[in-house]
């Protein structure tokens, strides 16, 4: 029962809500079925890939071993070939050609041969472990292994174990041991009996040349990092190699991926195995990130249909604030109205009758608000000029009367200064009158300060009777003691250099301060030459270029100098027309 008041109160009465939950309910299950095929595609792709991947390393591993192979085959009929000593290695193994326990020389160089014979073969092929040649005739075992690591068993009974090998013509024979050498090791080994070439009987053995291969060196080879992959090399039925940690069973009787060549000519069968165990142990996390990125598909659908769903329902609920607007304000902007449904059409009529009340009243009310509004403000601007040029008289009249003329001057040349910043004059003024009052600037900026920085003005010129556009000096000479760090030098000095070239009127300016870089002077003139910027340094400069260029024309403004080589005084040219 009290299910069933909580979805008519939550639920019931919201058209909206009952949807979401449709809606949600079928994405829940689509996604899991959609998680499921993805699932098993992914499955079988990597199993595709794996058994690829497994098949390519059991045919690398092939090559390898008939590598080897072929390796022993060359170093087993070099037993057989002359050598510097004019004599063969497998004349050293017949009985009229051992030395008796007399012969120490015969016998030591015959050792010294023979190890030498083995280095080399240990030198050819790298993955060989040990060399070991045994002669029948007196039972006498060679060995030597890579780098010394192994030695000969003394426990280990050679003499039955070469013994037993086959009397035949098929060789070699393979084998695998874990006593053959010490330190023990399970080694895979291959031996050729050694024959008279000039007399060739299966029964007639006179040595065995035989070579261990480490079988770990050899799985290794396999699989030498995710160990995913197990080795098993075996001749008919004899196993030779199991990298398989568990207890050995029938490779051929498991559902694991399995690859197997075989290298004819030896007979030998080169299987690999990757267990499907961990193939799907790697699957899990890819299954785990599928589902997660579905269920967090499913999380955003649904919140997209929620946040579709509250913006429908906020649209009747702007219009029924938008209505207690109006209502309180007529005045109130306008609904923004989006999409062209049915709702939007209410609100633009809405919006529509808003506009002609709006109208309606801007008609009767609101030109005459304005007309008080421009006349409040007009005397605002004349009162507060006024004040404060009462307020600088009667402060600089106190300074006369308290014996202070330093003083009162400075406070008269402030009100100077903001009497004419202020009043609303023409925007062309005489070059002396715009000299005048920089001077005024500069020196209310000098008080206090032991380096005061010096105006110098050279001119030929009636400055009376030459204009320029007011208020575009101080600014540059403020540019110039801002940049040109005019304070940290002794003596500084602003020149003004005033001349008339044709029907231009050419102000330049330097100082004595920081020279300009080259990268600077090109910022600089990249920065007048560009149009519509608004640099974060020389905004001034550039606010009068462009005065100058709209007043005069675009071939007056502000202009530098011809660049030079590395560092330069910083030097700027204002140019006018020459109007008298």
């Amino acid at each position: 029962m009290w299910i069933k008041n909580l979805y008519r109160e939550w639920v019931g009465r919201f058209i909206f809500r009952k949807l979401n939950i449709g809606i949600g309910t079928a994405l829940l299950v689509i996604f899991l079925l959609l998680g499921l095929v993805v699932y098993n595609n992914f499955y079988s792709i990597l199993e595709k890939k794996e058994l690829e991947l497994l098949t390519f390393r059991t045919e690398k591993m092939k090559i390898l071993m008939t590598d080897m192979m072929e390796r022993f085959k060359y170093d087993s009929m070099s037993l057989y070939q002359n050598s510097n000593m004019q004599t063969s290695v497998y004349e050293l193994f017949l009985p009229e050609n051992i030395p008796d326990a007399t012969e120490d020389r015969k016998a030591l160089t015959e050792q010294n041969y023979i190890k030498n014979v083995m280095t080399h073969m240990l030198s050819r092929n790298p993955y060989i472990s040990s060399v070991m040649m045994y002669r029948v005739q007196d039972k006498r075992l060679f060995m030597e292994s890579q780098q010394q690591k192994y030695r000969t068993q003394l426990s280990f009974p050679y003499e039955p174990f070469f013994e037993a090998f086959p009397k035949l013509y098929r060789h070699p024979y393979f084998g695998s041991s874990d006593q053959l050498l010490a330190p023990e090791d399970p080694m895979l080994y291959i031996v050729n009996p050694i024959y008279n070439p000039t007399s060739i009987h299966p029964d007639r053995v006179y040595g065995y040349y035989l070579v261990t291969l480490n079988t770990r060196t050899i799985a290794n080879e396999f699989d030498s990092q995710s160990l995913d992959y197990r080795l098993i090399i075996k001749q008919k039925e004899n196993v030779l190699l199991d990298s398989r940690p568990e207890e050995p069973s029938a490779w051929d009787s498991s559902d694991d991926l399995i690859s197997r060549l075989t290298i004819d000519k030896y007979g030998l069968d080169i299987i690999g195995i990757s267990y499907k165990s961990n193939l799907q142990s790697k699957l899990s996390d890819i299954a785990v990130r599928i589902f997660m990125i579905l269920g967090l598909s499913w999380l955003m659908c649904i919140i997209i249909i929620h946040v579709i769903q509250r913006f429908i329902v906020g649209r009747f609920n702007l219009m029924s604030k938008h209505f207690k607007k109006v209502q309180r304000n007529p005045f109130a902007p306008l609904m923004p109205v989006s999409g062209e449904d049915e709702i939007s059409d209410l609100m633009l009529r809405f919006n529509r009758m808003a506009q002609e009340l709006q109208n309606h009243i801007s008609q009767v009310y609101i030109a005459e608000i304005r007309k008080r509004n421009a006349e409040f403000i007009a005397l605002k601007t004349q009162i507060h000029p006024h004040f404060l040029y009462n307020t600088l008289e009667s402060l600089r009249m106190q300074a006369v009367i308290s014996d202070q003329p330093y003083l009162a001057e400075k406070l008269y040349h402030l009100g100077r200064l903001y009497r004419w910043m202020l009043q609303p004059t023409d925007d062309l003024i005489s070059v002396q009158e715009e000299l005048a009052h920089t001077n005024y600037y500069l020196e209310l900026l000098m008080l206090g300060k032991s380096n005061v920085i010096e105006l110098q003005v050279m001119a030929e010129l009636n400055l009376e009777n030459c204009f320029m556009l007011k208020f575009t000096l101080q600014p540059v000479i403020e540019n110039a003691i801002q940049h040109g760090q005019l304070e940290q030098y002794d003596d500084p000095v602003i020149t003004v250099a005033i001349k008339r070239e044709s029907d231009l009127l050419i102000i330049e300016i330097h100082n004595n301060g920081k020279p300009i870089t080259a990268e600077e002077y090109d910022r600089l003139q990249q920065l007048l030459q560009t149009e519509n910027t608004f640099p974060e340094q020389h905004l001034g400069l550039k606010n009068i270029h462009e005065r100058i260029k709209h007043y005069y024309g675009n071939e007056y403004g502000l202009s530098l100098p011809a660049k030079q080589t590395g560092t330069q005084p910083f030097r700027l040219f204002m140019i006018f027309p020459y109007k008298r």
